[in-house]
């Protein structure tokens, strides 16, 4: 199998971008939902028409990957959103979130979080 040096590259620079901002805003890299947020975020800006049905594909997509399933994959990441949510910085998650944030006593959604870092990325 040959391996497109781009795709890698490409891969790298977005897995180390969201990395980046997944880590200012508070999510903690030792829970399984950072790994599947981050993947999430790889395979959405990869195709974008995903975010249109959250759980019908890109959960599937990413259960698949790691071998779990869609429903663990949902669970998991909403919990890490929860963590970020309220362990993180503040000031940060408001900076990233503006639209959302209010006065941050109501967390974002998996799907507004996925559409949000990926947006940063494009």
């Amino acid at each position: 199998m040959e391996v497109n040096m781009d795709d890698e590259r490409s891969r790298i620079n977005i897995y180390t971008r969201t990395t980046y901002h997944m880590v200012k805003c508070g999510f903690r890299a030792r829970q399984k939902g950072y790994r599947y947020l981050r993947e999430a975020i790889w395979i959405a800006c990869q195709d974008p028409e995903v975010l249109s049905s959250v759980t019908k594909c890109l959960y599937p997509e990413v259960a698949k990957r790691f071998d779990t399933t869609d429903k663990q994959v949902e669970r998991a990441i909403r919990s890490a959103i929860e963590t970020a949510w309220t362990d993180g910085e503040q000031g940060t998650l408001q900076y990233f979130f503006k639209d959302i944030y209010g006065d941050g006593t109501i967390r974002p959604t998996n799907t507004e979080v996925i559409e949000i870092f990926v947006g940063l990325l494009s």
